[in-house]
């Protein structure tokens, strides 16, 4: 009996594992950075897990919405965002770490589908979002979506995956 119940214990061990797993590989996302409308800021970094990245630039708008953005091909899905940007109004350089939620893979891979407001054709063809949002006190949000933005669409989704404060040093 002894013989039956290691194997069967290992196996079942083995399966909670693979089962707890729970970030993988999207085949195509899109990532962006956004900012509060009016807030100019220039992104220096947005980096994800310390090993892959995306090109940042100037942002002045808006909130939870794809701006600039650069399309993903075969990436685990994040666990952390490191981002840097400097506040042209405050004259700062914010920087900082947010964890993101694993149950984003799941989310992204199970995004519903939304319709267009003119034609109300159903847009089944759904791209992940991920949009890192850089507030102009130091916030940092983690957001996905279904729809760059609300306009024109109706049933756009947008899951909070993570929050965060960065930290701030004078820009010299």
């Amino acid at each position: 009996m002894d013989k039956f119940i290691k194997p069967l214990i290992s196996i079942a061990c083995a399966l909670l594992l693979v089962g707890c797993s729970t970030t993988g590989k999207i085949d195509y996302m899109v990532v962006s950075g956004s900012t509060d409308e009016g807030n100019d800021i220039f992104a220096t970094l947005i980096e994800f897990d310390g090993r892959w990245s995306v090109p940042a630039g100037a942002m002045s708008c808006c909130r939870a919405t794809a701006g600039a953005m650069a399309g993903v091909y075969g990436q685990k899905f994040p666990e952390k965002v490191a981002v840097e940007w400097l506040d042209k109004s405050e004259n700062r350089i914010y920087y900082g770490e947010v964890a993101i939620d694993k149950a984003g893979y799941k989310l992204a891979k199970n995004l519903p589908a939304y319709s267009w407001v003119s034609t109300e054709e159903i847009e089944k063809n759904i791209t992940p979002y991920l949009i890192i949002g850089m507030g102009e006190t130091g916030e940092i949000k983690v957001w996905l979506t279904n729809a760059r933005s609300e306009r024109n669409r109706i049933g756009r989704v947008l899951h909070e995956l993570g929050s965060g404060q960065a930290q701030w040093r004078e820009n010299k």
